[in-house]
Formats: C-alpha cells, structure tokens, sequence
C-alpha cells in the first residue's frame, strides 16, 4: 500500500462530506471548568445533514419537522438556529470537528507542521493512517485518518490529556431525510432569557 502525503489525507477529510456516515464518539479531556467525559451518537447525510446526541440527549438536528432550520439545545431546550454562526455542541470536540470543512485538519489553531509521514497501521479493524502534527510551540499531536472515509479515527496528545475516539464509524448508501429531523418542542433565540448552551 503505497502512503499518502498529508496534503491527500487533508482533502480525503474535506470530500467525506460526500458521505453518508453514522458513529459514536468519546470524547475525554480537562478544560477550564472540569474535566469533560463527553459520548456522542451521530448520523450524517450529504448535503450536511446531521443528527447529535450528547450523553443520551439530542444536541443538534439540521431540521424540525416543520422548518428546514437547523436546531441545537441551549438552556435545556431545542432552539432554531436561524444565524450562520456555528452552534457548539461541547466543551472540547465534537462529531462536526472529524470531517468537512470545519473539521481539526481544516481549522488548526495554531498551524502545526507534520513531524512524522503518514504510517499505515490498524485502528479498530479498519485500515487508517497515523501521523503526529507539531505546533510552533512544540506541542505534538498524533492524528489518525481512516482509510476508506476520511475521517479522523483518533486524535490524542502526549502534551495535554484531551483526545477523541469515534467508534462504530460506519458508511452508508443513503440515510432517509427524516432521521434528521427533530420533531419535539422548538423555540426562537429571543424567548431565551440566555444564550448559554447546555453543555
């Protein structure tokens, strides 16, 4: 199996957009306010559709059974999300942060520099490709890319104890439009007395 460049590895994780994906994610890592144990179940349909639960509970759906408008829970309740501004669903990664073009490969803050090429190796079963990334400041990441879909399969540092591991990634030809909807009781931003998402 010939490696590919990290450039390749990049763009694989950008066109898993063209996907239809379903998986979980854990989530572990110390922030600011505590420590974060964080499990996620997503679908994902072409066209960024998406359907989050965080611990058991719906975080984001890219529509209500009556307005294409994507909804994210903010204060214990499922909110329109009629701005373009990103909604976040966790205090460290989330299942939009594994592919796209808002994924980690697309945003990393600061830039970071590959320190090791691309190595084949087995992670979870799957075929999947690792390399470590290193920041200005010499904090080194390990990212690993699936092979078939593109997207992140692990991320993990040996500088700091935050890191992700989906599990159960699997493709799919199609998922239908209503496993994306949220069909539950919604509300506009403005009936919040808050802004503060429920994480």
């Amino acid at each position: 199996m010939i490696a590919p460049t990290w450039q390749q590895l990049t763009a694989c994780n950008t066109a898993a957009t063209d996907l239809n994906l379903s998986g979980s994610l854990h989530v572990v890592g110390a922030t600011d306010t505590g420590f974060v144990d964080d499990h996620f179940e997503f679908r994902y349909g072409r066209g960024d559709r998406w359907r989050v639960e965080r611990n058991g509970e719906v975080v984001y759906a890219s529509s209500s059974s009556t307005d294409i408008v994507p909804v994210a829970r903010i204060d214990g309740q499922m909110v329109h999300q009629r701005t373009t501004s990103l909604i976040r669903l966790g205090a460290l990664f989330t299942p939009r942060d594994l592919f796209g073009p808002r994924s980690l490969l697309t945003r990393r803050t600061p830039a970071q520099y590959v320190t090791q090429a691309p190595t084949a190796l087995d992670h979870d079963g799957r075929p999947a490709w690792s390399t470590d990334l290193t920041s200005p400041t010499g904090l080194t990441t390990t990212i690993v890319i699936d092979d078939e879909t593109g997207v992140i399969a692990h991320l993990s540092s040996r500088d700091h104890s935050q890191s992700l591991h989906p599990e159960n990634l699997t493709a799919h030809t199609g998922i239908p439009d209503d496993r994306f909807v949220w069909d539950g009781r919604i509300v506009e931003s403005k009936e919040l007395k808050s802004l503060r998402l429920s994480w």
